[in-house]
């Protein structure tokens, strides 16, 4: 979320509690925990970044559902919670560059996720270093 607080000190024995919840979860395909935390790279203002993929339409009710209980379970609110469903190229492959899988309910989908945002992502590299070039170029 916004980085103003430490994470509880047993954040990493509560991580499978959330893992838990989110395989249990009946709207959630897949999980990844990612930046940090996945790294083993803990500071003092680190946060906890989720990312799930969701089974039907995504409104904002079930994104703050999962949330909350995500919130109750880990003990802070300095959670980043990411849905899969309508992330950006370049997002989706930040997290699928350093993951570690929390849920794996459907397995077929979540192959067919990784394997378009890969395509996704190469597809939009020219754009964003031609993007990048120009932005150096212009100061």
């Amino acid at each position: 979320m916004i980085r103003f607080k430490p994470l509880p000190e047993d954040i990493e024995q509560r991580l499978p509690l959330a893992a838990a919840y989110l395989r249990s979860h009946p709207g959630v395909f897949f999980a990844y925990l990612f930046g940090g935390l996945a790294r083993g790279e803990r500071r003092p203002l680190s946060d906890v970044d989720i990312a799930v993929y969701l089974a039907g339409s995504v409104t904002a009710d079930v994104k703050l559902d999962i949330l909350g209980k995500l919130i109750d379970i880990l003990g802070t609110d300095e959670i980043d919670l990411v849905i899969l469903n309508t992330a950006p190229p370049l997002l989706a492959m930040n997290v699928l560059r350093k993951k570690q899988v929390m849920a794996d309910n459907n397995p077929a989908m979540r192959h067919r996720f990784e394997s378009l945002a890969f395509k996704k992502y190469f597809d939009f590299l020219p754009v964003e270093l031609g993007m990048l070039t120009k932005r150096v170029a212009n100061g």
